[in-house]
């Protein structure tokens, strides 16, 4: 179940005032093959690279996903950010199929937020859970601590060798963040979503290290939303075909 517009309730209504261009996961997900399909992408040929929240709350989009282009490379961290790095992008380079000669991706990268039923942003309800859940827990204690004025940053890498995922947050994120008051929760997300979209374009360039054959590579960002009752939205980020070989790039615009 993924359509919670179909009758006026407090969770609708958020979602339309805050996240006016979201779209039911199972139409997103459609979208992408329904925009590949005519540029030669398919199943057969295509190596998925999903970077979802490590939250079981992804899992279902996850599954939508590799459902619609099979098997995907896992490049999930929290919070959706793609950690895996260079040596991971490389390993994940060799293992797309190859046909007349091209290498081809679909990249997904979707930071989540929670809308319960009371419309509450950062709250989810979790099934046998009880009491107050929230998602995403990594960018709301992020939040907490920016908003406490005490979120640790240095030297560029910050590294926390018992919290790595946590600490890329807490280094990348805060040099993004506007002067002023500090953005909600739904404008964090967004900040976060930006930087994964920014990364996707250094994840192209790791791809076309050191093969013969070109990659043509589908981006797709945004925000995945969790709304009550099993509810799953995806608010379109940047999406777009790269080519290479000094193409231009190509808009892929889910609405």
């Amino acid at each position: 179940m993924d359509d919670i517009t179909s009758t006026p309730t407090a969770a609708s209504k958020v979602l339309r005032t805050t996240f006016p261009a979201a779209v039911p996961a199972t139409g997103f997900v459609r979208a992408t093959r329904e925009l590949l399909a005519p540029h030669g992408f398919h199943a057969a040929n295509t190596l998925p690279l999903i970077a979802t929240c490590r939250d079981e709350l992804a899992v279902t989009i996850t599954a939508r996903l590799q459902d619609a282009w099979g098997a995907g490379f896992n490049m999930a961290g929290l919070a959706g950010m793609i950690v895996l790095g260079r040596t991971g992008v490389l390993a994940a380079s060799g293992h797309a199929p190859v046909e007349d000669g091209v290498r081809r991706f679909v990249l997904v990268a979707l930071p989540h937020i929670g809308i319960d039923s009371q419309g509450v942003i950062g709250n989810v309800e979790r099934p046998g859970v009880p009491g107050v859940s929230h998602t995403c827990g990594a960018l709301m204690a992020l939040h907490d601590e920016l908003r406490g004025d005490n979120a640790p940053t240095g030297d560029y890498p910050f590294l926390d060798v018992a919290d790595p995922e946590q600490g890329m947050l807490r280094d990348r994120i805060p040099p993004f963040l506007p002067e002023g008051e500090l953005p909600d929760l739904a404008g964090l997300t967004r900040i976060v979503r930006d930087v994964i979209t920014a990364d996707t374009h250094k994840v192209i360039g790791v791809l076309r290290e050191g093969s013969a054959q070109p990659a043509h590579v589908a981006v797709f960002t945004g925000i995945h939303i969790n709304g009550p009752g099993g509810t799953e939205y995806v608010e379109p980020g940047e999406c777009y075909l790269d080519l290479g070989a000094d193409q231009p790039q190509i808009d892929l615009v889910i609405d």
